[in-house]
């Protein structure tokens, strides 16, 4: 089975501003465009969005995500981000009924469950795995295990290289990491760093996602960006394989 991987839109409050001279909707646009043709030449079976989805929680930015991504009539879920407002997302979601959002969170396909974690701490933009949501995360993996299991999230785990963005990175990764290898999840899949990167951790892929708007560059520890943005399409087969679509 394949899934599609979106991470780090920022659409802005209206759809005139730019972020570093990128227009989020442009990109979104165009990726939503690519994902309808993508699914025409090979069957997709769920999108994740793992996080900051928004750029500052606009309520009008949710609505135009999620009826962008009701158009693409496939399943998907979204994870929140530390730039995400659950308030306002809640608000938006609650104002009408969408046919293929997965509010759950999880969802399985054959061998595969996937499972999603918050790593959000309000306010900040460092990410943290609750005692409370560490354990509950347990529970289901232990639930689950009789199937393959993925996990996806916001902030990244493992430091990407980059130090503008790992000084941010999810504070008890180790935790979670050491968790996964216990219960022998087989992927972990985040955005948060605008940097694509794939380890093979142990018998585990752990993923970070493209960002849609921009990337930063690579290495650096100011706020310079690369050009190109895109996303993951992950196989799921017998064997994780990854391909990036960067444009």
């Amino acid at each position: 089975m394949k899934v599609i991987h979106l991470t780090d839109i920022h659409l802005t409050r209206t759809r005139d501003q730019k972020m570093f001279n990128v227009n989020p909707y442009d990109n979104f646009d165009f990726v939503c465009q690519e994902i309808s043709r993508i699914k025409k030449i090979t069957e997709i079976e769920l999108i994740i969005v793992s996080g900051d989805i928004t750029h500052d929680g606009d309520i009008e930015a949710y609505r135009y995500f999620l009826d962008k991504m009701e158009s693409l009539e496939k399943p998907y879920f979204a994870i929140l981000g530390n730039h995400d407002l659950k308030e306002n997302f809640d608000i938006v979601l609650a104002e009408e009924k969408r046919e293929y959002i997965v509010n759950s969170k999880e969802y399985n396909h054959n061998n595969w469950h996937f499972l999603s974690v918050d790593t959000v701490v309000v306010g900040e933009d460092y990410g943290a795995i609750s005692a409370n949501n560490l354990a509950e995360l347990e529970r289901k993996i232990i639930e689950k295990s009789h199937f393959d299991l993925a996990i996806f999230m916001h902030h990244h785990a493992m430091p990407v290289g980059t130090p503008l963005v790992d000084s941010s990175q999810l504070n008890n990764g180790e935790a979670l990491l050491a968790l996964c290898e216990k219960h022998k999840v087989k992927f972990i899949g985040s955005g948060h760093a605008h940097n694509a990167r794939i380890w093979h951790h142990h018998d585990m892929t752990v993923s970070v996602a493209p960002a849609v708007v921009f990337q930063w560059l690579p290495g650096i520890d100011t706020v310079e960006i690369s050009q190109g943005f895109g996303f993951n399409i992950i196989d799921f087969s017998s064997d994780v394989s990854i391909t990036s679509c960067i444009y």
